[in-house]
């Protein structure tokens, strides 16, 4: 399953109600005739127009000079921060829009990027508090709503996720990714016929979303309908040809199948584009296992525990096709750590235990 997303990513904002003043008559490098004088508001409209065709350093230029002007604009700060967010800034892009928000502490527009930010880091918490505050502004703002689901999600609140999710809906029914979120965390929780009407919902507003038909195959896939998780799959691989999860999960289920030649190839195929996809190298591991090539069994799954040194499923394995070959010392000890260890109790009975025994 993909990993999950902002819905909303810097989208540019509307200035109306913010303060402009008139910047000075500047004169340009390089040449005599001085240009007309042009508003902040002006600029700052130029600039956005230069953002959405995507020429950055162009606009990146306007915040820069209105900054030069005004240096507290609470428009150019912020989104002089977004912009240094793309770039992979972030450290910066916290500080300019922290100091926005300063001088404009009601900016809900600030308070909703700044939460993309931290939720982006990962900063599950500080997204929260950003989100939240977006809200105490504007409560019926659909996208902060799912965001904020989308952070709470990742914090493990996931009944608070889901309210969260539930209000952005009802407020805005038509937002492809809030569905396929609210699928996702169906899906985690197991409810797969709920995961399921979710996908369907949001392919109907988005038929070419590749990570929806991807995580629909996961969840038919679970509820035992393989062939049309399969056809999900191939619909993911052909909308997204470079996505490694599709070629994995279509791996799994032909495997399922037991087409095992066929997984193995579409898990080297996930792995050919996703060098570091542990669960793949784990996948081609088994399948291999399957088809009695131990020694290459064996380089696969080491190759997921040198990515994932905690992966027990590959451990376990690994062990298991080290003691087919004959490899006992180190199967067993890899075996245990990966799968536990079984003992006997005569009080309690059969005790499982994970990890090496005491």
């Amino acid at each position: 399953m993909s990993s999950k997303k902002p819905i909303e990513k810097f989208r540019p904002e509307n200035l109306a109600g913010m303060p402009s003043k008139d910047a000075k008559n500047r004169q340009q490098a390089g040449n005599s005739q001085t240009q007309p004088p042009m508003s902040i508001q002006d600029g700052l409209s130029l600039a956005i127009q230069h953002k959405s065709a995507g020429r950055i350093g162009q606009a990146e230029r306007i915040y820069r000079q209105i900054l030069e002007v005004e240096p507290n604009h609470p428009v150019a700060l912020h989104l002089l921060g977004v912009i240094a967010h793309m770039a992979g800034q972030s450290d910066i892009a916290i500080q300019m829009i922290r100091t926005a928000i300063s001088h404009a502490p009601e900016y809900l527009s600030a308070h909703r990027n700044l939460g993309n930010v931290f939720l982006d880091l990962s900063r599950f918490d500080e997204a929260i508090e950003s989100y939240g505050k977006a809200l105490a502004f504007n409560p019926k703002h659909a996208v902060t709503h799912a965001n904020l689901a989308l952070a709470l999600h990742n914090s493990g609140r996931i009944d608070e996720a889901q309210d969260s999710y539930n209000c952005s809906l009802n407020l805005d029914p038509e937002i492809a990714n809030t569905h396929c979120n609210l699928g996702n965390m169906y899906l985690e929780k197991r409810e797969y016929d709920a995961a399921v009407a979710s996908y369907q919902k949001a392919l109907a507003i988005q038929p070419d979303f590749a990570q929806v038909h991807c995580n629909l195959g996961s969840a038919l896939k679970n509820q035992g309908l393989v062939d049309e998780a399969i056809a999900h799959y191939n619909q993911a691989i052909v909308l997204k040809p470079d996505y490694a999860d599709a070629h994995n999960n279509l791996g799994t289920a032909l495997q399922k199948l037991g087409h095992v030649i066929e997984a193995a190839n579409k898990y080297r195929k996930a792995i050919s584009l996703n060098p570091n996809f542990a669960d793949a190298h784990c996948n081609l591991g088994n399948a291999l296992w399957s088809l009695r090539k131990l020694e290459e069994a064996a380089a696969s799954y080491r190759m997921a525990l040198d990515i994932h040194p905690s992966m027990t499923e590959a451990a376990g394995s690994l062990g298991s096709v080290l003691l087919a070959m004959g490899k006992t010392n180190e199967g067993l000890a890899l075996e245990r750590d990966g799968f536990g260890v079984i003992n006997f109790d005569v009080r309690k009975g059969v005790v499982y235990n994970f990890g090496k025994s005491t």
